[in-house]
Order: C-alpha cells, then structure tokens, then sequence
C-alpha cells in the first residue's frame, strides 16, 4: 500500500470525522428539509442508484470473484477479493453496533415528531441513523477497489461518497450520518490491509 495514498486516506477520515461534528451541529437539519422540500425522494434514479450502498452488491460479486480468481490461481486477484471482502463485511458489523450504541433518530421522526435526538442503546429502524451503513459499504469497497486499481482513485472515491450522499437525498439519512460513515468505512479499509501487512505480510495483495 503506497504510504503517501494511505496517509491521505487517514487525512480523509479525519475530514469526515470533523464534517459529520459541524454537520450534526449546523447542518442535518436544513439539509434534510431541503432535500424533503425538493421532493429528492421520488427521483427513480437516487432511489436505484443509492441501493449500490447494500453490502451484498460488493459482497456477492467479490465472493465470485475470489472463487473463479482462486480456481483459477490468480493469487493477487483473488487477495483483492478477500480484501474487499473483509473490509465491507467488517464494516457492516461495527457500524451496526455502533448505530445502537447512539440511537440517533432518523429524518422521518425530523419530518413527523420535530425529533432530531440520541436514544443510546436502543435497537429499531427509526433511531439508528448513525452512521449510515450505506456509506460506510461505499467507503470501505471504493477504498479498497481504488487501492487495488490506482490508476481509477480519481474517479472511485468521489463516486463512493456521491453514492453515500444518496442516502441524505431520500430522507434515510442525515448529511453527518453519512460523513460519518465514510470515514468509517475508509478506516476499515485501511485497518483491514494494515492488519494483513503486519501478521501475514507475503501474502498482502499489491
């Protein structure tokens, strides 16, 4: 993993991190009224594209491709898959703990009951808005894809978090709830092949 890349990937976590602070402070809530002013959620294309943030959109197709790539002894090919593989499906565990661990309410208790508030350590659809897990899969798969396919990191991580952004365009998520996620998603990647490197460093894909 090139060293300069990966310390711009933490400085995009950090990044992330501080936007989702200012966001949830000053911007969640006009944000989403705007985006409900707008009527973003009847657009067919958000509503399709935001879809790619579900994990087995990348699992099921990095799971093919480990298989064929392994059958086939494409060895680096085959790491890539299992890197993508263990970043998103460790990701899609941590952010779900964490969205019960804040409760955080969701845009249409905003809508409907004026809420926008924290139930820490609560379970439900309605209060675990924090982070988004759809950012957090498009984070930690673009991450990962633009790690393996350097040439395209100009074009995988903007589309990652435009995709990410989705989610506040539909109402499912507040603008914090998904820079949240992206960073961590990011970090996930990052720790995944981190931690590759150090205990099984012949085998790290490049």
């Amino acid at each position: 993993m090139n060293a300069t890349f990966e310390r711009r990937l933490w400085m995009l976590v950090a990044a992330c991190l501080v936007a989702a602070v200012v966001a949830h402070l000053a911007a969640d809530e006009p944000v989403a009224r705007a985006a409900q002013a707008n009527r973003l959620v009847e657009s067919q294309v958000l509503q399709w594209t935001t879809e790619f943030g579900e994990a087995g959109w990348w699992l099921i197709p990095a799971g093919v491709v480990f298989a064929v790539a392994a059958i086939r002894r494409q060895h680096n090919l085959a790491r890539w898959a299992f890197a993508l593989i263990a970043a998103v499906g460790g990701s899609g565990i941590l952010v779900n703990l964490l969205k019960m661990a804040f409760g955080k309410s969701r845009p249409k208790l905003l809508f409907e009951e004026g809420r926008l508030d924290f139930t820490p350590f609560s379970y439900g659809h309605a209060v675990n808005s924090f982070p988004s897990g759809h950012a957090t899969t498009c984070a930690a798969a673009t991450v990962v894809l633009a790690l393996a396919l350097p040439r395209w990191r100009g074009l995988l991580l903007p589309t990652g978090f435009v995709l990410a952004l989705t989610r506040v365009a539909i109402h499912a998520h507040y603008l914090s709830d998904v820079c949240a996620g992206f960073a961590l998603g990011t970090a996930c990647a990052l720790v995944t092949l981190r931690v590759w490197a150090k205990w099984w460093p012949a085998s790290v894909p490049r």
